[in-house]
């Protein structure tokens, strides 16, 4: 009779669950459909993909479609193209887009500051900035693609030391910078992701990290503030606000999910995979810790104010518009908002 009523007990909660679900799926209907850009195992779209890889998108109603994108440049052109919804990147390429007058908005966060601004093996520089930056005059600087987030990161850094964008020769090596680097055919370069372990690992020498205050001149102002993050264009974000809540509420959940100390081993695994098999232990065990400390869903509002203000400086767009003209209401802007979106 207790095995009997035991099994119904069972019954009775897996009966429960079920119509749970399918309350919840008749309440959401048809899934909504998203096409969003991805730049795979690069770290700049890492909660996108985690979102995918463990289904929180499907689970809070999205069908999402990915375009696979190499860098801002072409980030921003499918965006503004029509061939997705949503893309990801860094402030800068979308803010020259915005300068030109279209209407397009922040939605949601994704990674605070990820990069670092580092020497080739062998070049000899000042220890201390402004003075390390000064003595690139004349010299050859790698980023991802020109008018790309780490270009107009590079320009920032120069006019931060008191140079011209004219006073270096910028060269575009997309993802190849720690090669780059090592073989002397640039001498500094604006590395991201896996590219920074990398490179220090080939002999390179990291002059400013841009991803914490800790080791970051005061005169930058954007050390450790958020940087990537999702973008869509205004006219849509109007049309699909359930949509735009959907996405935040999976971002959110990849977010903590990542976070968890419960999942430490899978996030090790996740991220882990981004750099090469052969790499050192402590290199790879490095950037998985720098990983999670910027993968964040969250972006303040005053974050993005401060890099419209750095843009207009650096001419990446004509005038220096009101922050709320870039950046979507309801916009989860701390971490405490994030843990709210994911329940």
């Amino acid at each position: 009779m207790a095995r009997f009523f035991s099994k119904a007990a069972l019954a009775a909660i897996a009966c429960a669950a079920i119509v749970s679900g399918v309350i919840e799926a008749y309440a959401q209907g048809a899934p909504i459909s998203v096409r969003l850009t991805v730049q795979p195992k690069t770290g700049v779209t890492t909660l996108v993909e985690l979102a995918i890889e463990k289904g929180f998108f499907k689970e809070v109603g999205l069908d999402v479609k990915t375009e696979t994108v190499a860098h801002g440049p072409a980030a921003i052109t499918a965006l503004a193209s029509g061939s997705v919804d949503v893309a990801t990147n860094a402030p800068e390429v979308f803010m020259a887009l915005a300068g030109r007058g279209q209407g397009l908005k922040l939605i949601a966060g994704q990674t605070r500051q990820a990069g670092v601004f580092a020497t080739r093996p062998g070049l000899d520089v000042p220890a201390n900035f402004p003075d390390s930056v000064r003595a690139l005059k004349g010299k050859k600087i790698g980023v991802t693609a020109l008018a790309s987030a780490t270009h107009y990161l590079a320009i920032t850094m120069l006019s931060s030391a008191g140079l011209d964008a004219t006073d270096v020769q910028f060269i575009a090596v997309s993802f190849s910078a720690p090669q780059a680097l090592s073989a002397g055919h640039i001498d500094a370069a604006i590395l991201t992701g896996p590219q920074i372990e990398t490179s220090q690992m080939l002999g390179a020498r990291v002059i400013i990290d841009l991803r914490s205050t800790k080791n970051c001149p005061g005169q930058l102002q954007i050390c450790g503030i958020s940087q990537i993050g999702m973008w869509a264009m205004t006219d849509w974000i109007n049309k699909n606000a359930e949509a735009v809540r959907r996405i935040r509420k999976a971002i959110a959940k990849a977010d903590v999910f990542i976070h968890d100390p419960a999942n430490a081993e899978f996030a090790k695994q996740f991220i882990g995979s981004h750099v090469a098999a052969n790499m050192d232990e402590k290199v790879r065990d490095g950037y998985i810790q720098g990983a999670l400390t910027i993968l964040a869903a969250d972006f303040p509002r005053a974050d993005l104010e401060k890099w419209v203000a750095i843009d207009f400086k650096n001419g990446v767009m004509p005038r220096a518009m009101p922050v709320d003209e870039v950046f979507a209401e309801g916009t989860p802007e701390t971490q405490q908002a994030v843990k709210e979106l994911a329940r």
